[in-house]
């Protein structure tokens, strides 16, 4: 149990600001280099929020979270001083040293500030250098919506 809460410790500090994680189920082993939320799962940190069906969190040498990836039903809420969209897809990837998020498989995003759609079958936000980049498999094009103010 102490380990447990130690791990928690450390993903608090990771990400910065309160972190809350809940779930049907959760596995981690001694020293190990993984662990493992399943079954109606919910992160929440400050305005930001993922959900999904399994959330692994990989660890560095010291214990300390370098890689969360999010599967199954993944729904999000992401804000920072310059982003605010919601969203869904079928994986999420989250680096938190990096601040950037890679979102994979049937893609939507809602931008909320500037009230635009993106569509696509992967979508990279990096938050660290204010930069997105999307794109899509096949013949399946990206597909954005803007709004346009008529004169």
């Amino acid at each position: 149990m102490r380990y447990f809460i130690l791990f928690l410790l450390l993903l608090e500090i990771t990400l910065a600001g309160n972190l809350e994680v809940s779930a049907n189920s959760f596995y981690y082993k001694e020293g190990g280099q993984e662990a493992v939320f399943s079954g109606n799962v919910v992160v929440t940190q400050d305005q930001n929020k993922i959900t999904s069906n399994k959330i692994t969190v990989l660890l560095d040498k010291k214990g300390e979270a370098k890689e969360y990836i999010a599967t199954g039903n993944v729904h999000f809420t992401l804000r920072s001083p310059k982003r605010y969209i919601i969203g869904k897809s079928h994986k999420l990837i989250y680096y938190p040293i990096e601040d950037k998020y890679i979102l994979i498989g049937n893609v939507y995003i809602k931008d909320k500030l500037n009230d635009r759609e993106v569509y696509g079958d992967e979508i990279i936000i990096d938050n660290k250098h204010g930069t997105s980049y999307a794109k899509s498999k096949g013949k399946k094009k990206v597909k954005f919506i803007f709004k346009v103010k008529s004169k």
